[in-house]
């Protein structure tokens, strides 16, 4: 029995752009919500708790390297959701086993995620629920994975694309649309992709492929990176044949030309994470798509999100920072009850998740195409 407020969430890193759109998600979800933002950011944690004027959001500070001090914050909670860089996931998680606190995060970009899998006995054994990557992609990608798995009796190949477009960027614009170290990782890693029926790693920056987005995003090129989807949709779905898997992203080439030319200079996250973004209200749009191919036909399924000016979030900020919300509150009342570590597409109801999507603003499309 988890002790504690089952309406009572810590969002750790609830002061950067995704722990910020998770705070604002929670609160305005249900008026029973407590958030407690807890981040190395003290100082800022507790202004924007203030910015709530109320007594439902508090702050506090936090350091996610610090196991004894996570675990004595988590306590009394119902659920962790972790928004800080994957490569604390682990220690994050398990204080929130120590502390008896439901867990969620964005994602362990492959690597992390194997790892984190191995606690799911330990997970079980004290009746508690951890959902690895439950934002955009992975996350909702992951459960239209599900969503059209489904449908299907045989399954050959998993392909997951994903483009945005920000209307406020001018060509010459140089930016980092999201997490510095994120993207410097995902163009430099080995990434991972299951062929034949292996996990197989290939060379970073390679897979190059022209993809035609709905508007306003249009024709993007894609590339190929190291994701967390690919670390378990292969096993989830094994047992109806899948064979091919892997994930590719949006970015403009000569955005990632300049990125391996000032990593050859000696740049580092910190410098990337310095650049300025775009001025002006948020003002993109966001396409997560997955294909997949079946022996007679193929489906493809998309979630459409856009920004939220009035949170003045970007659409991937809304994408990613919403759906850990909707997940953890979905473990807090009961909806997810399957113990365990579990990524996304086994742990989360697949029209509950999308009709609470779209009270946020973004779009499910299906379409169906011969082979």
């Amino acid at each position: 029995m988890i002790a504690g407020n089952k309406r009572s969430f810590v969002v750790l890193g609830g002061v950067g752009a995704i722990g910020r759109v998770v705070v604002r998600d929670l609160f305005e979800s249900h008026p029973r919500n407590q958030i407690l933002i807890a981040d190395y950011n003290e100082q800022g944690a507790r202004a924007y708790a203030r910015s709530f004027h109320g007594r439902r959001v508090s702050a506090a500070f936090a350091d996610a390297g610090q196991f004894k001090q996570l675990a004595k914050l988590f306590r009394g909670h119902a659920v962790v959701i972790n928004c800080t860089q994957h490569d604390f996931n682990l220690k994050v998680m398990r204080a929130a086993l120590v502390a008896k606190v439901h867990y969620v995060d964005l994602g362990g970009l492959f690597h992390w995620t194997r790892e984190q899998l191995k606690l799911d006995k330990s997970f079980k054994r004290v009746g508690l629920t951890a959902v690895l990557g439950g934002g955009c992609a992975p996350g909702i990608t992951n459960v239209m994975t599900r969503a059209v798995a489904d449908r299907f009796g045989h399954i050959r190949s998993v392909r997951i694309r994903v483009g945005a477009r920000d209307l406020n960027a001018k060509s010459a614009d140089f930016y980092f649309p999201y997490s510095a170290q994120t993207i410097v990782e995902e163009l430099t890693l080995k990434p991972w992709v299951f062929k034949r029926g292996k996990f197989q790693q290939v060379k970073p920056r390679s897979g190059w492929e022209r993809v035609d987005f709905s508007r306003p995003v249009g024709a993007q090129w894609v590339v190929v990176t190291r994701h967390s989807e690919v670390a378990t949709i292969p096993l989830t779905f094994r047992a109806k044949g899948l064979c091919e898997c892997d994930f590719k992203v949006g970015f403009d080439r000569k955005f990632v030309g300049e990125v391996v030319r000032r990593l050859k200079k000696g740049w580092t996250v910190r410098d990337f994470a310095k650049l300025p973004s775009p001025r002006g209200k948020p003002n993109d749009y966001e396409v997560s798509r997955v294909i997949i191919r079946g022996d007679r036909k193929i489906v493809t399924m998309e979630c459409h999100a856009r920004a939220n000016r009035r949170w003045h979030a970007s659409a991937g900020d809304i994408d990613t920072g919403c759906p850990p919300s909707i997940i953890a509150q979905m473990i807090a009342t009961g909806l997810i009850a399957q113990r365990g570590v579990l990524p996304p597409e086994v742990a989360v109801p697949v029209e509950a998740f999308f009709r609470e999507l779209g009270k946020r603003g973004m779009k499910i499309v299906v379409k169906e195409s011969k082979p």
